[in-house]
């Protein structure tokens, strides 16, 4: 289960490195339209992939919340007050 998890961790390190790659490349001035228009297809794609990710992970994570003596998880809700 943790190898599956550390896959998951390593698929986005190398999206997230590639798309730095890419942009690096794009920002360099030296590519063709027809590389600038690959690199720019790819770096969409890329882009998606890390989003789903980044997602997947906000929604498992959890706020640990005392509730008297009692220490409890809540999910995560974006925007509230963890509190």
């Amino acid at each position: 289960m943790a190898e599956k998890k550390n896959d998951k961790a390593q698929n986005f390190e190398k999206a997230l490195e590639r798309l730095e790659t890419l942009v690096g490349e794009m920002e360099s001035g030296t590519l063709s339209l027809e590389k600038m228009m690959a690199c720019f297809e790819e770096g969409t794609e890329l882009v998606k992939f890390c989003n789903q990710k980044l997602n997947e992970v906000e929604k498992k994570i959890e706020i640990l919340a005392k509730k008297g003596e009692e220490i409890t998880t809540e999910p995560f809700e974006p925007g509230g007050d963890p509190s």
